[in-house]
């Protein structure tokens, strides 16, 4: 199978005051096209900041990161952003959902970026929530609406520019284990589709999901 991701010798620091911290120390890591990846870890394990690299939003202190064959490990901040609109879609935990915005308008707010025409983004959108079970709750503010329809909304957000990656920390982390399993399965189905899915996790429950399973910890890949 294809390599889509991959990061060779990468190490990240971070400085606080005359404090070193290294959070990741020479991880060697290739994600394959098509690929269901769980990156497991506890707290502090360095998962998050890995997240960070693989989904091309942040770059390393050392090493490389190349995304199809090209290296990103340089690129600026808007380079970053541009090449997150057009390949990733991101699943967090947290939702980050506009809280003025309705779910339908949530879903649109990227294909606004990307200079998708209004007919076109909104199907796309409509089509996405209906995907995820939302149809007859797409005109409701996150607010009305449980954690899990929040995290389908979230989901049908990821999607709506046809991103061949779809990047989720910790998407079962803020719902029941019966709605987790519900976001678990829209994911397997995403990568039965052919979507690369990367979850970032410390619930080693989820393992059954994915066909790959990454441990870190103290900064360091231990078994993959």
């Amino acid at each position: 199978m294809k390599k889509i991701i991959e990061l060779q010798n990468v190490w990240k620091t971070y400085f606080l005051g005359e404090i070193k911290l290294e959070v990741l120390k020479g991880i060697n890591l290739e994600i394959l096209k098509k690929d269901f990846t769980l990156i497991l870890g506890p707290s502090g394990s360095g998962k998050s900041t890995l997240l960070n690299m693989v989904s091309c939003l942040d770059i390393p202190s050392k090493g490389k990161i190349i995304l199809e064959g090209k290296d990103i490990s340089n690129f600026s901040e808007d380079q970053l952003a541009a090449v997150r609109g057009k390949k990733i879609g991101f699943v967090f935990q947290q939702f980050n959902l506009l809280t003025h915005l309705s779910a339908l308008e949530n879903v649109i707010l990227p294909t606004i970026f990307q200079g998708v025409d209004k007919e076109t983004r909104e199907k796309r959108a409509k089509d996405l929530l209906s995907s995820v079970g939302l149809e007859k709750r797409m005109h409701h503010r996150p607010a009305e609406l449980s954690g899990g329809e929040r995290q389908r909304v979230a989901i049908a957000r990821s999607l709506v520019n046809h991103p061949e990656i779809i990047v989720a920390d910790e998407p079962t982390g803020n719902v029941d284990s019966k709605t987790g399993k519900v976001i678990m399965d829209i994911l397997t189905d995403l990568n039965k589709e052919g979507r690369t899915v990367i979850v970032v996790t410390h619930d080693t429950d989820l393992q059954k999901f994915s066909n790959r399973v990454i441990k870190i910890k103290d900064g360091e890949i231990n078994d993959q």
